[in-house]
């Protein structure tokens, strides 16, 4: 499993964003220059984000992003879920995939097992607001 440069930004983009979290709306302009990156990237990323209920958007002088809900109500592997997709260290613990033929007898699949399980549970047990508040050890 490894975590692509737009899972991170995503991520990046969703802890701005709750740094950030008021009345009023972050401009992805913003984000970019923060992090030195296209503004056009950004927006791909912000798509999904958006079609996935992550962040709501305005349009307009005062427009931008914002969160749909607290930093609380958000975990890190459902922020990298949603541009990943399937976070499993192979295709046989995967949810998506195929049974293999040799699951049955296959000496590993309890390592890839425990693998998957560690990795989901570390990032659906850290919040947003855990990495705001530095709460990650």
């Amino acid at each position: 499993m490894i975590v692509t440069t737009k899972g991170k930004n995503a991520l990046k983009i969703m802890v701005y964003l709750a740094m950030n979290q008021g009345e009023s709306y972050v401009r992805l302009k913003d984000i970019a220059v923060r992090e030195g990156l296209s503004e056009k990237y950004l927006e791909n990323i912000v798509a999904s984000l958006r079609r996935s209920n992550k962040v709501a958007s305005a349009r307009g002088a005062e427009g931008g992003y914002r969160l749909s809900r607290t930093a609380n109500d958000y975990t890190v592997g459902e922020i990298i879920k949603c541009l990943e997709g399937d976070l499993c260290p192979t295709d046989c613990v995967s949810n998506t995939a195929e049974l293999c033929e040799h699951r049955c007898e296959c000496i590993c699949l309890p390592l890839w097992e425990k693998m998957n399980e560690a990795i989901n549970n570390v990032l659906e047990n850290i919040t947003l607001q855990d990495l705001i508040d530095r709460k990650v050890v």
